[in-house]
């Protein structure tokens, strides 16, 4: 029999003595160009076609598919999507019939899939464009309860289908619309008609330039204003709802018999967890447990994803293959393995149900599908080709998602973790005589392998993650390895296969044996959590990062983990690349949010002061996080030199080598305010209009400019000395950037 060196010496020798040169580079030309760099090329020759002969070619079109929607989402205008339909056709017709020469191609063809996710991108936004409000106001709502999630604080926050919104025409009315209500009465179910009067405005931007775009998430929801009611939602009887929605009432029905079971079998915090971890239910969860977890690198666990939908399917897989592996008449006639595979594919089903069919969730399904289905083909599941169609197939129905840190943080893990146990499989020595050991023995090695495992699981994945979620969220883990080392063997072999046990033997009513068992795992996660946490301090805290950075890093990591020649170590200094960005990022001197209620300044010390109105924390918190600033709000040198009277504020600017002048920004709430503040500001920002004979400031940023800009980035320049104003609206429009109508 072969052993694995066998075959790895039997194919680098097919490729030595098959090595073909690229079509490009003529025969000779090598030895023109000199000794090292012809052998440079040779070699790049050599990887590229054994990499292609491996198979590992088709690995990369998902990526240049991700790259389009990337692309989409970047452009400055709205592409005419039949256009980059038809121009990725021509470019497959290219590729197809250029297929005698390689590096053509693999050119078109990368080139095809580009243009087909700039296509794909754009066909989503058609296709799910609504109304969306175009002014703030109060209106008379009526519409379907389609989705409905308790807050920490009691409030609840609804998701309706709109029916009629008042003094809007049909036209002008969003599909969906978002509110909060702080009522103390019993919330009304999913499916359920209501009326409210609700005060709505348009959904909100990024809170800075190049931050989280808010707007264009609700905007593939479909949800086209944002606000709260006055008071509580009333019944309304409109009749039944859409089958859809009547069987959305279904499943919410189970799932709050469920959470209920939960909350009743595990009260306070752990029943909140439970609910999370079964049901997707997370909003009761205390926001002191929630810090925790995040900043102990185990707040992957509060969104159902891979993990949870692996841990639910392979407990079905497992104890259903082992209990029939136990039955030899049984064992020796039947496919149990694919018996199994189907028991775990369905049990990934009703999980995605009663989970609430969340986004990642759907995600995390496609990919255990997909890996189940090759267990039942009797092809290998977890494979980098399995995950290449499952992240196509994702891309094809949402192609949206590939913004969202969730698509990303997901797909580096399971890509990252894949290559490196197919590298480490790839090195074992097959010829190697097991050694011999007694059964103390042998369970010690298993025990130290599974631990082992679990560590180098947990530092693969943190690596691939570590630069999206600092991108996205501005912190990391800093002390995340030893938080997953120490909760997820409780979250893997007590928390979620006593959780599911639970679920299976709810109708029996013995569910809370197995809960009491989740309990005391959660109990244990939450305290590792905790102590974890306490460890980090602020460290955690690393601000904005460029995103040529992060592209760098995920370039170089996707170069190591899709190919399998030599070349991959070319990935390495992509990610040094990137990491030596990292620190690049300019910090603005002065911010200014969409709504004019959040004004900040860059101190001496280096760190923003800030004044702000009501309601204007959330993007204050926002500005803090993505300066790498741990201070919370109500530390005072957040405020450090801001003065306030019943009209509005005014707050220091840093002087430095070619200031402009004046000290001060004036934040102008009142109208009474401009007499004054116009004469001795150096910039004024209002929520109202500019008044006629306000020339004093060398910047006046009023209504107009936020609504026609957005949020504002102002960064000093010298020479000239002012500044360079960055803007989160872009010049053109985008389907969800439509810049709002000013209502008199």
């Amino acid at each position: 029999m072969a052993t694995t060196r066998d075959r790895k010496d039997a194919r680098s020798g097919q490729a030595r003595s098959s090595r073909r040169r690229l079509p490009f580079v003529p025969p000779g030309r090598f030895a023109a160009l000199g000794a090292l760099p012809g052998r440079c090329a040779e070699w790049l020759s050599d990887c590229l076609h054994l990499d292609l002969d491996r198979g590992r070619g088709v690995l990369w079109l998902p990526v240049a598919v991700a790259v389009g929607v990337a692309v989409y989402f970047a452009l400055p205008r709205e592409p005419h999507w039949p256009t980059m339909l038809a121009l990725a056709g021509a470019l497959v017709a290219g590729a197809m019939a250029s297929r005698r020469r390689p590096p053509v191609f693999a050119a078109l063809a990368m080139a095809a899939s580009v243009a087909f996710g700039v296509a794909a991108a754009a066909g989503q936004t058609a296709r799910v464009a609504a109304p969306v409000l175009g002014w703030e106001g109060t209106h008379t709502l009526t519409g379907f309860v389609e989705r409905r999630e308790p807050r920490p604080d009691g409030a609840v926050r609804y998701v309706v289908r709109v029916e009629s919104l008042s003094r809007l025409d049909p036209a002008e009315t969003p599909a969906r619309v978002r509110f909060t209500s702080r009522g103390r009465e019993d919330p009304l179910d999913v499916g359920e008609g209501l009326t409210a009067l609700v005060r709505l405005a348009p959904p909100r931007g990024p809170v800075a330039p190049g931050a989280y775009d808010g707007a264009r998430s609700l905007f593939f929801q479909r949800i086209g204003g944002t606000g709260f009611s006055y008071g509580q939602p009333r019944p309304a009887d409109l009749g039944p709802p859409p089958l859809l929605l009547r069987a959305k009432a279904a499943v919410a029905g189970v799932r709050e018999r469920i959470a209920g079971r939960l909350r009743a079998a595990l009260p306070g915090e752990n029943g909140e967890l439970a609910a999370t971890l079964l049901v997707g239910d997370r909003g009761g969860i205390p926001e002191s447990t929630q810090e925790a977890l995040r900043a102990s690198g185990l707040g992957h666990i509060l969104a159902i994803s891979g993990l949870h939908m692996a841990l639910v399917a392979g407990t079905v897989f497992a104890v259903l293959r082992l209990s029939l592996a136990a039955i030899p008449p049984v064992a020796l006639r039947y496919p149990i393995k694919k018996w199994a595979a189907a028991a775990a594919l369905a049990a990934g089903l009703f999980y995605l149900i009663v989970s609430g069919g969340a986004v990642a969730t759907i995600r995390a399904f496609v990919m255990l599908a997909v890996a189940l289905v090759a267990v039942l083909a009797d092809r290998p599941a977890l494979t980098l080709r399995s995950v290449a169609v499952a992240a196509l197939a994702i891309m094809l129905f949402d192609p949206a998602a590939v913004v969202s840190p969730g698509f990303q943080m997901s797909f580096a893990a399971v890509i990252a973790l894949v290559a490196g146990y197919e590298y480490l499989a790839s090195r074992e020595r097959a010829d190697r005589p097991p050694p011999r050991r007694g059964p103390v023995l042998r369970v010690l090695r298993l025990a130290a392998l599974w631990i082992a495992g679990l560590a180098l699981t947990s530092l693969i994945a943190g690596l691939a993650t570590g630069p999206i979620g600092a991108f996205h969220f501005q912190r990391i883990a800093v002390f995340g390895l030893l938080g997953n080392l120490l909760a997820m063997p409780l979250v893997t072999l007590i928390v979620m296969p006593m959780g599911v046990l639970s679920v299976a033997v709810m109708p029996l009513g013995v569910d809370p044996v197995p809960l009491a068992a989740m309990g005391w795992g959660l109990d244990g996660v939450v305290a590792v959590a905790k102590r974890v946490a306490s460890l980090g301090g602020d460290a955690g805290h690393v601000g904005r990062m460029p995103a040529a950075a992060v592209l760098l890093m995920a370039a170089g990591l996707l170069w190591l983990a899709l190919w399998t020649a030599r070349w991959r170590v070319l990935g390495l200094p992509l990610v040094l690349a990137g990491l030596a960005l990292t620190p690049a990022a300019a910090r603005p001197d002065i911010l200014v949010s969409d709504d004019g209620r959040t004004v900040a300044a860059r101190g001496t010390d280096g760190r923003l002061t800030i004044a702000t109105a009501r309601g204007g924390d959330f993007a204050a918190a926002m500005w803090l996080r993505a300066d790498g600033d741990p201070r919370p709000l109500e530390d005072v040198t957040v405020r450090a030199g801001v003065s306030c009277d019943p009209f509005g504020c005014t707050l220091p600017i840093a002087r430095g080598p070619g200031d402009i002048g004046g000290r001060r920004i004036a934040f102008v709430e009142q109208s009474q305010a401009f007499l004054l503040d116009c004469r001795r500001a150096e910039i004024l920002v209002t929520r109202h209009t500019r008044p006629a004979g306000c020339e004093g400031p060398r910047l006046v940023i009023d209504r107009h400019m936020l609504m026609e800009q957005g949020a504002l980035a102002l960064f000093r320049i010298k020479d000239p000395p002012g500044y360079r104003i960055e803007r989160a609206r872009p010049p053109v429009p985008r389907p969800w950037s439509a810049r709002p109508v000013i209502r008199r």
